[in-house]
């Protein structure tokens, strides 16, 4: 599951009156939205190391349709709600929002964060006496956190942009033992003038027949000056499958958890995953610290 971070811009410490803040909003109500559905923070809510976790649930219109005892079509009189997992690191003063989603008929993204936002407002008037505000944040991307990847893991998939100006193979790489072959190979690959801009390379992923490891093309793509990658697919020791994208990279994950899990399940996991990766959630930084 990957969530967006936020960085709040509360000045002062929070984790004084991080209790309270848990208090009040597990004590909200449910609250009228558009066209009568209602949206509340639920039940499920933890506080745990000045990590407060919770699950944001709004009612939608289903498109749902059902059959009677006479094989007519009808629409259930019911109206289902959709989770969005979400936390507050007091500590880090960050908060994560499930990024997932929504039902094209009556919900997005904007009105969640809305909705959300007005509830977090009026808990932090109440507790810290000032408003709830948030900035987006962006996290560097480390080219070598592609090349880790790529060197000790089976590459299925590699997706990679190539600069428009600039593509140069340095003469000292070694995408071949033997010297000659290499040195010709580099030659060839910094004499290509076709403008060519993209590449995505594929090999078998499942049975475990393709690993573009062996791959000269995507050795050399991966050593290319000013390569910028886009997504490797990789499977782990385990044959397990993995799908990496800068975007994702761009997001917390949480691995063990995904849209069908429990709210329970989802709470405790994000929880647990905060407290442990501090560190790295720090790196994700309000845009104009960076």
């Amino acid at each position: 599951m990957e969530f967006r971070v936020y960085q709040l811009t509360y000045a002062n410490d929070l984790t004084e009156n991080g209790g309270a803040l848990h208090e009040y909003l597990a004590s909200m109500a449910k609250l009228p939205g558009e066209h009568g559905f209602e949206y509340c923070i639920t039940s499920e809510i933890d506080y745990d190391d000045h990590v407060i976790t919770f699950c944001f649930s709004e009612e939608f219109a289903s498109d749902v349709s059902s059959v009677d005892d006479e094989k007519n079509i009808y629409t259930p009189d019911v109206a289902p709600y959709i989770n969005t997992i979400m936390a507050l690191d007091l500590r880090e003063k960050r908060f994560l929002v499930q990024n997932r989603d929504y039902p094209a008929n009556n919900l997005k993204k904007d009105l969640t964060m809305t909705r959300i936002r007005l509830m977090l407002n009026e808990a932090f008037e109440n507790t810290y006496n000032s408003v709830f505000n948030t900035l987006d944040t962006d996290r560097e991307v480390n080219e070598n956190e592609f090349i880790h990847l790529f060197e000790n893991n089976r590459v299925s998939a590699l997706w990679v942009t190539i600069p428009n100006n600039y593509r140069v193979l340095p003469e000292h790489e070694q995408i071949f033992e033997d010297e000659a072959i290499n040195r010709n190979w580099i030659e060839g690959w910094n004499n290509d003038h076709s403008k060519m801009h993209e590449i995505l390379l594929k090999a078998p992923g499942r049975g475990g027949e393709g690993d573009l490891r062996h791959s000269p093309i995507a050795k050399s793509l991966l050593n290319m000056v000013g390569a910028y990658v886009k997504q490797i697919n990789y499977w782990d020791e385990n044959d397990k499958s993995h799908e990496v994208s800068r975007n994702s990279l761009m997001r917390f994950v949480v691995n063990g958890i995904n849209i069908r899990s429990l709210p329970v399940t989802s709470i405790d996991r994000l929880s647990l995953e905060i407290r442990n990766r501090r560190e790295e959630l720090r790196e994700f930084r309000a845009s104009d610290e960076i």
